[in-house]
């Protein structure tokens, strides 16, 4: 998992600070050591899941990682951020795979892109009040 995040978005592997562990049905899992000893509930923070094409990080893997990331990082207009968090598709110039998606600092997750568009996957609780609608906030 390591060399995969090194390759597709030039994340060191010694820099990274997390521990990586892998759930079922591809879902990775993000967690520090802490020194307690407890019975583990949960195997960590959802990362991301492995795809056929690629790894595909969640909201919280884009944040956990995103400043560590030197390719794979697609910068947003105020206008596509907005649409993105609509639950809209966006238009970049950047390679095809998955990339990380940031305003203004901000990490806003991880789409797949393909021919100039970037996919969306925010889910549809994460997406502004009014996308349902078509209707964006002022």
């Amino acid at each position: 998992m390591l060399e995969l995040l090194e390759r597709q978005f030039g994340i060191s592997p010694s820099k990274l600070e997390l521990r990586l562990k892998p759930g079922g049905g591809g879902r990775w899992y993000a967690y520090r050591e802490c020194g307690l000893e407890v019975e583990e509930a949960h195997p960590g923070l959802y990362f991301g899941t492995l795809e056929r094409d690629g790894f595909r990080l969640s909201v919280e893997g884009s944040h956990l990682v995103g400043r560590l990331a030197t390719r794979g990082v697609v910068e947003l207009t105020r206008e596509q951020a907005l649409r993105w968090m609509l639950g809209e598709d966006v238009e970049a110039e950047v390679e095809d795979g998955y990339v990380i998606l940031r305003y203004a600092g901000y990490f806003l997750g991880c789409g797949r892109a393909r021919g100039g568009v970037v996919k969306n996957f925010l889910s549809a609780s994460r997406r502004l009040p009014g996308s349902e609608t078509g209707k964006a906030l002022p």
